[in-house]
This record gives C-alpha cells, structure tokens and sequence, in this order.
C-alpha cells in the first residue's frame, strides 16, 4: 500500500443543529488501502461518504482530490424507483467503460490517448462488457432472474444488485455503506473475495467484524467531530483506543492536580507577589479553560427477567409447508428448551422468517404439529421493523400511554429508559421520521425488550446497529436466561451468543432447500457443514443430485463411514459429554469476560501473548467436545 493519497481533507468543519459532525478534523484515504468507517449511529459517517462521493459539502476545509479520480458510492439506502430490470441497473455501473470503447472507437490509432484507453480496457477485462455483466450476475447470484424488475426484489436482492453496480465499474475508491445488511453468508463470502482482489482503495461502513477482520488494513473512527485512527484488526483498534483513553485520563488526573495546587497558591499570595507571577497565572488560566474529553456513554440494553419456563417449551413434530411447488420445510422436527440460544441461517428467501412464523402461530402447518407450552410468551422483532409509527414522537413510540416501565422488580421512568439507550432530550422529543437507520433499529430495541417475554426472537437484529451497542446487545442476550432464537448473517454474532445452529441450505438447484440442525456455534456448524450436505446428497434421487454452483468446492470425495455400536467407556463419554461441554464454555466465557474488561487491554499489555494462548486453547476445547459429541451421536 502506497502512502499516497487519494482523496484527503483538513480542518473539516460541518454542523447539522446542535449537533457537530466535524470539529477541524482531518482525514486521508491511501493508494490502495481497505479502510473501515467506524463509529456511533448518527456520528456523521454516511456524511462523510457522500462528501467524498461529492453529494454533499463540509462547512468549510480543504479537500485535495487526486487527478481523473474515480468513486462509486453504495448507500444504505437502496430502496429508489426505477423501471429498470437487475441487468439493467447493473449496466449503469459499465457506464466508463461504455465511453471508454466509444471513444476508442473514434480516435486515431497513433493517438496516446489511444494507447491509454487499450491499456485500462485491458487491465480491466472490459473489452466485452455483456461478459462483465454476466460474471458479475453469476457470482452475485443474480443470473437466474436477472430479467426480473427491480422494484420487485426483496431487500436483499436489492442490495446485492446495487453492489454489483458499484463494483463493476472499477472505481479508484470504492464507497461501502452497510455493504452486508441483509446478505446471506455465500454473498458475504463473495465479496470479501472481491475486495481483496480489488485494485483500488476502499473506504466501508460495516457493523460485520468478521467481515471488518477479514477486509480492512486500517481503521478510523469518528468520534465528537474528530477522527482517531488505528492501523490493524478491530481488536488492535480496541487496545489502541483503551491506550489513547488512558493517557488522556492520565493527562486530565495530571492537569487537575496542577489546577488544585495553583488554586491554593493563588490564595495563598499577597498581591505584591501576584503582580510579579502574572506567567504563572495566565498558565493557570489556560490550563482551567481545557475541557475534559467528551466521551458518549454506552448503551444499557435491558432485558427484564424472564419469567420461568416449564419442562416443555415449543415441540416442532413433523412439520412441513410449501409456497405452491417449493417446499420450505418437509417433516422438520425440534424441541426447544429454556436453554437453547439457537441462530437460524440461510440464503435469502429461504424460508428463516416463516419458520418464526410457525414458531409464534402466525402460520399453520400444512402438515404435523406444533406444540407451543401455556407459560411460553413470545416476543418478536420483526426484521421489517414495521413496528414504528413515523409520525409518533420518540417518546410516545415506546410510552405506549404510560409514563413508568417496570423491568421485573424494577420501575423506572420512560425517559431514563430512552437514556440507556443513548436517545437525548432532543430526539427523544421528536419525531420517529427524523432518526438515522441506526437509531430507529435502537428505539426498536427499546420498545420491544421493554415488553419482555421468555421465549425472544430476533429477525436480524443486528441490521444498522453501531458496533458499540452490537457489543452491549451481545452480552445482554448471552446473560438472557430463557430461549432465544436469532436470525443473522453476522458470523461474530452467531459465534457469541447461540449454542445451537438451524441452517437452511440448497443441495441442489431444483432441490429446494434442507433444514439441518447441529449443536454449537457457527464455526463449529461450519466445519461440519460439508458432510451433512453429502449425507442430504446421498439421498437425493438420482435426477436432482446436480450439485448447487455456490457450494460445489466444500463437498469431500468420500463415503459416509459405517454406523457402529459404542463400547462402554464411549457410552460413558457421551453421558457426560454435556456437564463437559457447558464446563468448558464456563472457563471460555471466564476468560472472554477478561477480555471484556473497558481496561484490560492498559492492564495485562505485557500479558497478552499468555491470554491469547489460554482463550485459544479454550475455544479449541469447546469445539473438540462439540466434534466429539457430534461423532459419538453419529
């Protein structure tokens, strides 16, 4: 990575009301570099992309632009009209490239104009551009219906083809806003690919640390009007972050102990002295007129308690339902328990969020039994976020009428409530229509945790969240102590807080979609992945055994082993093999929750290679258990 640059600014000023978006902050994008936007909802970072994207102005700065620069901006929002179909909104990436070959074809051959153009249609790959498209259709997974009108795609579908416009131009800076809302984990793996082949610079908004991890070589923050910067993975950004706060509370600690002994002298001095000490005390003046650093607090998810489930929670007996010739679920069976924290994966359109909605009664079955306990009280955040009422103010969206909310044992007032989740006076006295994506997802929070329930479903709960409230979310649905069911793309999320994964996959094109269910993370789900799909491969008749293009490369060429009976110290292992399991979980929360610590990271510097070892070695256990109880039941 070069260090030049390619876009920059300084002294960036911008304020919307009372709010500062920048304070004289400076900021540069680098030749070549995967840069990662991080910071609260409502901080200024979607501003910040379209003043680099040229759609919006700062107040005032300088802003040096290299020459015959290039962007290509993909916003949050990709919900606009058009008539076009996804091909088409495709083709408006391919524009450049359009009146590059236009050009080519009009110029003079001996032209160096000419032989710039051969160049970059070469480096490119862009001579033939319906061969572009079609790559970029096929690994976005958009081909098969590519003819189909955009205003008629679901979410997802939208943002991917709004990605593949982006992306297909080959821009010099590359703008990302929330590129994996709404995307299925093969779409996820598709880009991350992309990005680290692209040859331009990136600059991306993202709440996926997984994906974070995997991309960015630096990341900023913007923070109260300035930008702090870390170069590294997200955890390198949270210790650099600790350490700069450390030093400023040590520089503040200093400067106020300076202050209290110059108050003392100050009143200690006869005026004589005073008059002869004026340095002194223009020192004095300066130091007391510098502010502390402000610092935004943190989000206070609350969960109430849970009242206690019985033995039975939801039984799912042989359930089936199809969507006219597709079949969604054929004789799926589960049985939920107060212990489960269970993550429900798959492609989009799949069939996720109508298994919730079999869960909760919302759907009948076209055949088998679901069975739902009296003491089961579902509550139920619906990934469409249709819950809010635009019009209705911030207050009385979650008010409901009342001014007090009890949280189990605890009473407390609506607006403390808002507090804890970082709403202040200003917003929480306007209305719904003015808050940014990211604080309408928090108000959701707010209004539906409040409702409480023992039985929680979250439909991509993790949509628009800050990484801030993400982490607070986390552990508050990892202490939740009754059944969680969430649904996510979010690797990082799933790894924290389920024990239990239900996965839709396609195992072959025309075979619809099969549910398979394994204890354990996402990580552990994915590495024994591949020989479920081989065993529901085995099954297929021999007509549909075609196997799907998107997970072709991950299936082993072997047979399935023969079933044997367990000797009598296995049977033993597999007795004791939960009690084993949830002891080693124990010790890696134990040694995450070190981790957790807002000082750990200024603490234990020196410590840090042991306690990486240790949380490594911990998680290597939990997942040789898991390996091990999954063999032992198989």
């Amino acid at each position: 990575m070069a260090d030049i640059p390619v876009w920059s600014a300084e002294n960036l000023n911008l304020s919307i009301g009372r709010q500062i978006i920048f304070d004289d902050a400076s900021v540069a994008v680098m030749e070549g570099e995967r840069l990662a936007l991080v910071g609260r909802n409502g901080s200024g970072k979607s501003t910040l992309l379209k003043i680099i994207a040229g759609l919006e102005k700062p107040s005032s700065g300088d802003i040096h632009i290299r020459n015959n620069f290039r962007t290509a901006y993909m916003t949050q929002d990709v919900d606009f009209v058009t008539d076009k179909s996804i091909r088409g909104v495709l083709q408006e990436g391919l524009e450049y490239f359009e009146q590059l070959l236009d050009e080519y074809a009009h110029i003079s051959q001996n032209s160096p104009r000419h032989a710039e153009i051969e160049h970059i249609l070469d480096r490119c790959n862009a001579w033939n551009l319906e061969n572009k498209l079609d790559t970029t259709l096929q690994k976005l997974d958009l081909n098969r219906h590519c003819d189909t009108p955009f205003h008629l795609l679901s979410g997802g579908e939208k943002r991917r083809v709004v990605l593949g416009r982006a992306i297909i131009g080959e821009p010099d800076l590359l703008l990302l806003d929330e590129p994996t809302n709404h995307l299925d984990v093969a779409t996820i793996s598709y880009i991350e690919e992309y990005l680290k082949s692209f040859r331009g610079s990136c600059l991306l908004v993202t709440h996926d640390r997984f994906f974070l991890d995997r991309i960015a070589d630096r990341i900023i923050e913007l923070e109260n009007g300035k930008f702090f910067s870390c170069v590294g993975s997200y955890a390198d950004f949270l210790a650099a972050k600790a350490e700069a706060r450390h030093a400023e509370d040590m520089e503040v600690s200093r400067r106020e102990k300076f202050l209290r002994r110059e108050i003392e002298w100050v009143r200690r001095s006869p005026k004589a002295r005073l008059k002869r000490n004026m340095g002194r005390i223009r020192r004095f003046e300066e130091l007391s007129g510098i502010q502390a650093p402000v610092r935004m607090g943190d989000t206070e998810l609350v969960i109430p308690e849970p009242e206690r489930l019985g033995n039975k929670v939801v039984d799912l007996l042989d359930v089936s339902l199809n969507f006219g010739e597709r079949k969604v679920l054929d004789k799926f069976n589960f049985e939920f328990t107060s212990a489960h924290k269970v993550g429900i994966i798959g492609a989009n359109g799949a069939g996720k969020t109508t298994l919730l909605k079999l869960i909760t009664g919302e759907l009948t079955p076209a055949s088998g039994q679901v069975k739902v306990a009296e003491t089961v009280q579902f509550n139920y955040i619906d990934q469409r976020r249709l819950d809010l009422d635009e019009e209705q103010t911030v207050y009385d969206e979650v008010a409901g009428g009342v001014d007090v909310i009890s949280l189990g044992s605890e009473k407390i007032s609506v607006r403390a409530f808002l507090k804890r989740f970082l709403f202040e006076d200003e917003r929480i006295n306007g209305k719904v229509k003015y808050l940014s994506g990211g604080e309408k997802a928090r108000l959701l929070l707010a209004k539906v945790l409040k409702r409480g329930g023992n039985f929680l479903i979250l439909d991509e709960p993790t949509n628009d969240l800050d990484l801030p409230t993400l982490r607070v979310l986390e552990e508050a649905l990892a202490a939740f102590n009754s059944t969680l069911i969430v649904v996510s793309h979010d690797r990082y999320f799933l790894n924290r807080v389920c024990n239990h994964i239900i996965a839709f996959e396609e195992i072959a094109p025309d075979a619809g979609c099969a549910v398979i269910s394994t204890p354990g993370d996402f990580d552990y789900y994915m590495s024994v992945r591949a020989r479920h799909l081989e065993k529901l491969r085995a099954a297929l008749p021999q007509e549909k055994k075609k196997i799907s293009p998107a997970i072709e490369e991950k299936v082993p060429e072997k047979k399935p082993e023969k079933a044997k009976k367990l000797s009598y110290r296995e049977q033993q292992e597999l007795l004791h093999m939960e009690e084993n399991i949830a002891a080693a979980e124990a010790a890696l929360e134990a040694i995450e929750a070190r981790f957790s610590e807002p000082d750990f990271f200024v603490k234990h510097a020196k410590e840090m290679p042991e306690f990486e070892a240790q949380l490594a070695a911990a998680r290597a256990r939990v997942d040789a258990l898991y390996a091990r109880w999954a063999e032992l039941e198989g």
